[in-house]
């Protein structure tokens, strides 16, 4: 994403979030680690991951959105392949009209963003979120999946008592 260290420090530390000591200490971190500047923050405890994701969804204008919890409708979320959805880290969460909302970790990532407006034939909004949301709405693929195989199951066994029990009755 294109949120400058010193756009980053500068309304982390307008907001009040951690002091000018701290953002200092992290700025220094981050360039002798040669990590970003906000993943310093997060992994020193001076802010949360959440937090620092709502923050850079501010900064580059494009809503946060947290799935924590959520359950999303199979036919909504199936609409981004997992192999797609598990390599770029998006998911589609919402439906509305020829609209399809996805939550990303990287709300620039174009390639993602064009295959799925291409396959899915939608317009697509990304939305950012954070790592929880995307593997907690991941692991809905997994779920998903089992509830249809028990339910083709169930269905299967039903139908083979019914057949045995028109069987049974033939005799």
């Amino acid at each position: 994403m294109n949120v400058s260290t010193a756009q980053l420090k500068s309304f982390i530390f307008d907001t009040g979030l951690v002091s000018q000591k701290d953002l200092e200490a992290a700025e220094k971190e981050a360039a002798t680690k040669n990590q970003p500047f906000g993943d310093v923050l997060v992994s020193q405890g001076k802010i949360k991951e959440d937090d620092l994701r709502k923050v850079e969804a501010h900064l580059l204008g494009i809503p946060f959105v947290d799935l924590k919890g959520q359950k999303i409708e199979y036919a909504v979320l199936s609409v981004v392949p997992e192999p797609v959805a598990r390599k770029h880290n998006i998911v589609s969460y919402k439906r509305s009209g020829n609209d399809l909302e996805v939550a990303m970790l990287d709300p620039e990532d174009l390639e993602a963003i064009e295959f799925v407006k291409k396959s899915a034939g939608l317009r697509i909004l990304p939305r950012l979120s954070d790592l929880e949301s995307i593997k907690g709405a991941l692991a809905q693929y997994q779920q998903s999946l089992s509830a249809e195989f028990n339910d083709l199951i169930k269905q299967d066994a039903a139908n083979i008592s019914a057949v045995q029990e028109k069987t049974g009755e033939d005799l």
